[in-house]
């Protein structure tokens, strides 16, 4: 059973806790980071290598949330295109707005692996691309992921067209982090709004895929570690709740994702069955 806010956390506290880290890799990962969840956590960032199956995992997720009746949206960006090559998909949070729109990011044939964390700005790319590494990708594609990442940004208050109970980023990595390309500026945005309890209500609830190596980058960045939060409640109904530690990032470090089964179900059942984020 996931675990309250501690009524006395400190309301400074400003970096991931160790209770947060949820260590992974063994056939019993999605019970262990199922296990320490804060009811309030809202950013889960998925981390683990090239091909670990952190996108199939993703798409789990999806299927088993829209099966609830959960809107899910954001973008995901499988390696499913001619040759493997990368693509991004439009996650659409109602059927009203029509069916996923899926786009070729990838233009060029390269290796998996290929752009771990290498951001070339000194190689030149064809016009309207973006090279990563060896990877060139379609840059009027992240324009589109762009606008749906604003549209996303404008729930604030209600006011978006269809909000998303659960939000999927797949990825944040150094184009965003280290020049300020691909999904930036409209990420960083979202992810502050969200940070500070600006949409909603209901809060969204987020999905991110980050390398390891940016995870901690990542949350400095867009203070998911909950320093954007309102301060903790003293009095009243509600006294204990609110401050850093209720809404900071939970932490989930895949560095091996099994294949479906038990373990696997239990991990995504432990995300449907959260309460709505008020």
């Amino acid at each position: 059973m996931a675990k309250d806010p501690d009524p006395q956390a400190s309301n400074d506290e400003s970096t991931i806790s160790p209770r947060m880290l949820m260590a992974g890799g063994e056939p019993s990962w999605a019970v262990q980071a199922a296990g320490d969840w804060s009811f309030n956590a809202q950013f889960f960032l998925l981390s683990a290598p090239p091909g670990a199956g952190k996108t199939s995992l993703l798409e789990q997720c999806i299927a088993a949330f829209r099966a609830k009746g959960l809107r899910a949206g954001g973008i995901i960006s499988p390696d499913t295109g001619p040759g493997g090559k990368r693509e991004l998909i439009l996650l659409r949070t109602s059927p009203e707005k029509g069916s996923d729109e899926r786009l070729q990011l990838q233009l060029n044939d390269a290796n998996r692996g290929d752009g771990s964390g290498c951001v070339c700005g000194n190689e030149s790319a064809p016009e309207g691309a973006v090279r990563v590494g060896n990877f060139i990708f379609n840059e009027s594609v992240f324009q589109k992921a762009r606008a749906e990442l604003h549209r996303l940004c404008r729930q604030e208050h209600g006011t978006a067209e269809a909000p998303a109970d659960w939000v999927f980023v797949d990825e944040v990595g150094p184009l965003e982090l280290k020049q300020g390309g691909g999904l930036e500026p409209a990420i960083g945005e979202l992810l502050r709004a969200a940070a500070r309890g600006e949409l909603g209500p209901p809060q969204p609830r987020f999905l991110i895929v980050v390398r390891q190596s940016c995870r901690n980058e990542v949350v400095q960045t867009y203070g998911l570690d909950g320093t954007g939060c309102d301060a903790m409640e003293e009095e009243g109904m509600f006294a204990g709740f609110g401050g850093a530690a209720a809404r900071a990032a939970a932490v989930v470090d895949l560095t091996e994702v099994p294949a479906a089964g038990e373990a696997t179900d239990e991990f995504i059942g432990r995300l449907v069955g959260l309460p709505p984020l008020l």
